[in-house]
């Protein structure tokens, strides 16, 4: 990519910029201006989040010499988190960002009121990887004046911070993946690779079990509408169908329960190892290991791919059940917490294949990744 010096990728949802009549573009402008009036440098905003080329920019720079210089920016609204490609794109780029020590270069505005954020222990990722960073509060600015005196002083303020990260030093260097023959009390390479192919079968025992999760929902709420039409058949009315709907919220418990250990540990493991495995990954392509490792690698990457599309393959199935979740929590009271239950831990593990897609699209630009690759 030609475009060099620093760089703003916002990431937003076009129909909240539509709804606010173009004013998040517009912030980005300013921001902009005050950042190169500031400094005397550029810097490239980008905008366009729906064009292929906006993902693969920022993946490019991540992997050059213009990696500190990399910002995402993501204007956080009700609407951001709803949205799949929202999340994705913040998802993805702070697990770069933390594979090479550089958290600092995700920088959320909080634009429009979020409750979660300001929760204690969410367990919504991408709630939780906003929260672990110092946020800007726009919620009340984005009200202002344009030209008014508080709005062009907070603009410049955003400028000024975003000209401090870049002057100072990260906190903590890449993620240190080191070869199976140095000393230093660090895991190494061939440490991550056992890591990896431990958690291999645990993430497929995982999908398996969602499987069987799912089925017992399925069954259960079949047999519910069942009894439901025996009782409008009887004649048992408004009563007898709210007699019938409290009985499967209490025979839903167990398995929803289930559900949501499932996608919390599902979610949780994929977080926890993603940042070493973009760095694995990453120095295999730049020939920073051996050529056993390497092979190695390649042979646990085989697995890794059937796993991605096993786990593929399920979410179609764990979407029409979170769609059928939300349907069901808008009718009955009894059973909202539980459908609500249901909805995030099918989020869970969307979110967590958004992070080993990420893998898979990194290891087929390996090329040559061995079999099933």
């Amino acid at each position: 990519m030609n475009t060099i010096g620093p760089a703003g990728f916002w990431s937003y949802t076009h129909r909240d910029d539509q709804l606010d009549e173009g004013r998040i573009r517009r912030l980005a402008e300013a921001i902009a201006h005050a950042f190169e009036i500031t400094t005397g440098d550029e810097l490239h905003v980008f905008v366009d989040s729906n064009s292929i080329a906006w993902g693969e920019q920022w993946r490019a720079r991540l992997d050059s010499a213009l990696t500190s210089t990399t910002f995402l920016i993501p204007i956080v609204t009700p609407k951001f988190l709803k949205s799949q490609e929202c999340r994705r794109e913040i998802i993805t780029f702070s697990g770069h960002a933390a594979s090479l020590g550089l958290d600092d270069l995700i920088l959320p505005i909080h634009y429009v009121n979020v409750p979660q954020l300001t929760e204690e222990n969410s367990s919504d990722e991408v709630v939780q990887l906003i929260s672990r960073r110092q946020w800007v509060d726009w919620r009340r600015l984005r009200l202002e004046d344009e030209r008014s005196p508080e709005y062009r002083q907070s603009v410049n303020q955003l400028a000024l911070r975003l000209k401090g990260i870049l002057e100072t030093p990260p906190a903590s260097g890449p993620i240190a993946i080191l070869s199976s023959d140095t000393e230093a009390d660090q895991p190494g390479f061939l440490d991550s690779l056992a890591e990896m192919e431990v958690a291999l079968p645990e993430w497929a025992e995982t999908v398996q079990e969602f499987g069987k999760v799912l089925e017992s929902l399925n069954k259960k709420t079949q047999d519910s509408a069942a009894l439901m039409q025996q009782s409008d058949a009887r004649g048992g009315g408004f009563a007898g169908r709210l007699h019938v709907t409290n009985e499967l919220a209490a025979t839903l418990s167990e398995p929803v329960g289930k559900l949501t250990e499932l996608g919390g540990r599902y979610s949780a493991e994929l977080s926890r190892i993603d940042p070493g495995i973009i760095a694995m990954i990453r120095m295999i392509g730049e020939g920073q290991v051996t050529q056993q490792e390497e092979e190695s690698a390649r042979e646990i990457f085989g697995q890794l791919t059937e796993m991605i599309a096993a786990a593929r393959d399920a979410v179609p199935n764990l979407r029409g059940l979170s769609e059928g979740a939300k349907v069901m929590a808008s009718g009955s009271r009894a059973l909202r917490p539980l459908m609500n239950s249901i909805q995030t831990a099918v989020q869970q593990v969307v979110d967590g294949q958004t992070i080993i897609e990420e893998w898979g699209r990194m290891i087929d630009e390996l090329g040559g990744s061995g079999a099933g690759c």
